[in-house]
């Protein structure tokens, strides 16, 4: 077995094929024709965070040159010469190799010239006497040449004008002289697998064909501590169960009758979590009493949402707006002329805004003049835009203004995000529905048809199979079925929760980018594009907590483990950006991240839901580190600016605006919704996840309404007064989560900090004992009955995994759920911070409008001064999380 490392979890990020590579059949080559490109090594000059090099050899044979369904080799956007190769670990004999070229008709295209170069021991030179180098698409393009013999090869690309290149699969045919070489085999990801469920094994062995034309394979369990029942241990793809919980190492094996290659994934089997998931808390009027989040609510009402509603309002915003609904109404009233503007999905924008606009009546400004004048002139945008919208719906309820303005083509283009902007349609409507009490139906009335029109045509036969680019749509429809069952009746939801499914259930044979490469059921790594991965996953949760499925809680949990321990940015974020605004390997975390504000808006959604499904604390903890590092800071201090990316070293400063701005109504609707983060509900109990001062009214704990009061300045201090308040005497639970900043085993913080210090009811001390993240008290509460609890919050340093190669020999410091930075503002941030060096804590209410910094010194014996990640780039300079040791 080879050297694995203690995290778990955590493999090297790889194409998967669907099932084993095991033989020539399908390839197009004939028996004879050994293809040596299944056992080379392949690199290149540069790979688009769209494709793939390891499309190159998988053995596939493309339909035509833009059949991306096992990948793609792209260059985009280099132009130029660019270049591709193999290597073999023993010197091959070839005369002939043969190319499909990969031509999408936008950026990557045919290229004007090509040449083969091979090393002859110290150089590359041109493959001599070579014929052929055609330059075709929809076809493989053999080049001959006598033989060479060679451990490498390269070909050479000339792109044309401005446009890239880039290959579907490129074959190096065996002379007959070459070596035997072992299969190359992958067993696939780790794991979780929760019982009694099974987990999908997709071995992939590929081999040169020599000495039998098919290697042989076999899985077998290493270790465990039961039994591993395989439905068909030799064969590549097959299933597995796992008589007993605990840590499995499956091992997968391919002989050729001539050498053995293997390799193992580690499963851990896992007991299904409650029958019962929690409940979750809709938005509704809540007061925010907070030091700390009072004043960014307050900013953003005033300040960002305004300026989101100015630029949606101006038709001169090249983006698009509400112009768009303007221009579809018109097409729908017969009127000439009608023209959308912006990107396709240029309405997204349009629907968080006006969620957030919702969202955001519902905090109670108290006696504050000027936040409750701000709130009324969100009020009258609300009246104005509402019929504006509505007026674009097609009268059957489709609704997406450029499929009407260029009479589009209905679900024939999945990346035309139609879901996407469908499923924001519907959360802007629950929104508003919840903010008027149910009294004002419009919203929700357009809502019901629009998810009624999807509901008509899209699912098995007779209707139209369908899968969305954008998975919003899908988590969206299950929080709307939930909705639908509470409004009108049990029952009266299901076709939307199962329209949900259907769409998660359907994404197979597609590509990594957008989840859709194998049935969501396999998925075990976090791929693709992070926004997209984040929503689909939130959605699977949901089918999970309404199904119990165990193909889909095997599935969110061991994304949830790839993510948090192999994936996971200190600060809460999520895609490094080395695929397209996605992931890269495991432990590949550079801290020019790319870390788009979607995608942490999408990590909370996907906690929140983990959490009600195990009812654990872990889950909240990732929540919040999100919450309070990755999304609060993508907004500036006064609400002004905001960025699309956050990476932990920069010197980019935030703007008013971005040519895809779907971020700018994401960020305030995911901070608007924080009592629905901060509570969810059990059957006579309530867990309070995040703690922030507020006042909010719980609609159903031991059969009556409850209100909760919150008192506490944290997280700059972690003094926490819990009022409860019921209408009477009612005996219930609170579980008050204990916040574990060692969630994430990348990170290690130095001191631990997992415990609570001090927990009493009515001024008397009861016994903490922490069980799944949570202190719980149950018993008989009164009206008034006060629960104090204090948190440490020690000033942690923070150390990574050591193959997280951007952060060896650095440190990061934390405060409670704060991640800290250091600005070049304050000092040369080319210092080193020595491991013993004393930091403090220190409230400074003149900087950065009033913050905890942690000061200390550098191995210089600079002053060093730290504040908190959220705050960062307010002042000009660089920022930066990770800092150097001497």
């Amino acid at each position: 077995m080879k050297n694995r490392a203690f995290l778990p979890f955590c493999r090297p990020a790889m194409h998967l094929a669907l099932t084993a590579l095991l033989s020539l059949a399908g390839t197009g080559l004939r028996a004879a024709e050994v293809n040596l490109a299944l056992v080379a090594t392949p690199s290149t000059s540069y790979v688009s965070p769209h494709e793939t090099i390891t499309a190159l050899n998988d053995g596939f044979t493309p339909a035509h040159s833009d059949d991306k369904r096992h990948g793609a080799y792209g260059n985009w956007p280099r132009t130029g010469t660019q270049w591709v190769q193999y290597d073999w670990s023993q010197p091959i004999a070839t005369r002939r190799i043969e190319v499909y070229w990969f031509d999408d008709r936008r950026g990557v295209r045919l290229p004007r010239a090509c040449r083969l170069l091979y090393w002859n021991g110290t150089e590359f030179v041109p493959v001599p006497e070579a014929a052929g180098l055609g330059l075709e698409a929809g076809k493989f393009n053999v080049t001959t040449f006598p033989e060479i013999k060679t451990t490498r090869l390269r070909l050479e690309m000339e792109g044309q004008e401005k446009f890239s290149t880039g290959l579907l699969e490129w074959r190096v045919l065996d002379s007959g002289n070459s070596p035997n070489f072992p299969p190359r085999v992958t067993a696939g990801p780790d794991r979780v697998v929760v019982q009694p469920g099974r987990t999908y094994l997709e071995g992939v062995a590929r081999d040169d064909g020599k000495v039998v034309p098919s290697p042989t394979v076999r899985w077998m369990k290493a270790s465990g501590p039961g039994r591993v029942i395989f439905e068909k241990d030799t064969q590549a793809a097959t299933t597995a169960r796992f008589s007993a919980p605990g840590e499995y190492v499956l091992r997968f094996t391919a002989h050729d009758g001539a050498a053995e290659s293997r390799d193992t994934l580690r499963v851990w089997a896992e007991p299904p979590p409650p029958a019962q998931a929690l409940e979750w808390l809709p938005p509704q009027p809540y007061q925010i009493t907070s030091p700390f989040w009072r004043p960014r609510l307050k900013a953003l009402t005033l300040n960002w949402l305004p300026h989101c509603i100015a630029k949606i309002e101006d038709p001169a915003t090249r983006e698009g707006g509400l112009e768009n609904f303007v221009q579809a109404a018109n097409k729908l009233a017969g009127k000439p002329g009608a023209r959308h503007i912006g990107p396709v999905f240029a309405n997204a924008w349009v629907y968080n805004t006006l969620e957030s606009i919702c969202l955001a009546l519902m905090v109670d400004p108290g006696n504050d003049a000027d936040w409750r004048a701000g709130q009324e002139r969100l009020r009258q945008t609300l009246e104005k835009w509402i019929p504006l919208i509505l007026a674009a719906q097609e009268p059957d309820g489709y609704l997406h203004t450029q499929y009407t303005i260029e009479n589009r083509k209905r679900w024939s283009n999945k990346h035309d995000h139609e879901g996407y902007l469908a499923g924001y349609f519907i959360g802007a409507a629950l929104a508003h529905h919840r903010l008027t009490e149910g009294r004002d139906t419009r919203l929700y009335d357009a809502a019901k048809k629009l998810a009624d029109c999807w509901v008509r045509h899209i699912g098995p036969p007779p209707k139209r199979p369908w899968y969305e680019g954008h998975q919003e749509l899908e988590q969206t429809l299950a929080r709307f079925a939930w909705y639908v069952d509470h409004v009108e009746g049990p029952g009266k939801g299901r076709p939307y929760f199962e329209l949900a499914r259907y769409l998660l259930d359907a994404r197979d044979g597609g590509e990594e980018y957008d989840q859709s490469h194998v049935p969501v059921i396999r998925q075990y790594e976090a791929v693709g594009h992070a926004v997209r991965a984040s929503y689909s996953y939130s959605a699977m949760a949901d089918v999970a907590i309404a199904t119990h499925d165990p193909d889909y809680l095997s599935a969110v949990q061991s994304l949830w483990h790839n993510l948090v321990h192999c994936k996971y940015y200190v600060t809460g974020g999520i895609g490094s950006g080395e695929t397209s605004e996605g992931f890269g390997k495991n432990y590949s975390l550079p801290n020019a991240s790319y870390c788009e504000s979607c995608a942490g808006c999408g990590m909370v959604f996907f906690q929140h839901k983990m959490q009600r499904l195990w009812h654990q604390g872990r889950y909240a903890d990732v929540m919040e580190d999100t919450l309070y590092n990755a999304v609060l800071g993508s907004v500036d201090l006064e609400a002004q600016n905001f960025t699309y990316t956050n990476p932990l070293d920069s010197s980019a400063a935030r703007y008013k605006w971005h040519g895809c701005p779907c971020c700018v109504g994401n960020i305030p609707r995911t901070l608007f919704l924080l009592p629905t983060w901060m509570y969810t509900l059990g059957r006579d109990a309530v867990y309070v996840n995040l703690y922030a001062g507020s006042v909010v009214t719980l609609p159903h704990v031991a059969g009556a309404p409850l209100r909760l009061e919150q008192t506490t300045d944290y997280p700059w201090q972690g003094q926490v007064t819990l009022t409860v308040q019921p209408a009477a005497r009612r005996t219930f639970a609170v579980h008050l989560r204990v916040p574990n900043r060692q969630t994430s085993l990348l990170y290690t913080n130095t001191p631990p900090c997992a415990e609570v210090l001090r927990v009493a009811v009515n001024g008397k001390p009861v016994k903490a004992t922490v069980r799944d993240g949570y202190v719980s008290l149950r018993r008989a509460w009164q009206p008034g009955d006060r629960v104090e609890l204090e948190l440490p919050l020690p000033v942690q340093r923070i150390k990574a995994d050591d193959r997280i190669v951007a952060n060896r020999g650095r440190v990061a410091l934390r405060r409670g759920p704060l991640i800290y930075n250091v600005e070049s503002v304050d000092q040369n941030l080319e210092s080193a911070l020595a491991p013993a060096t004393p930091l403090n804590a220190e409230w400074r209410p003149d900087l950065l409008g009033g913050v905890v910094v942690i000061k200390g010194t550098w191995a210089n014996g600079a002053p060093l001064l730290a504040i908190p990640n959220y705050a960062r780039l307010n002042r000009g300079g660089r920022s930066m999380v990770w800092m150097r040791e001497p």
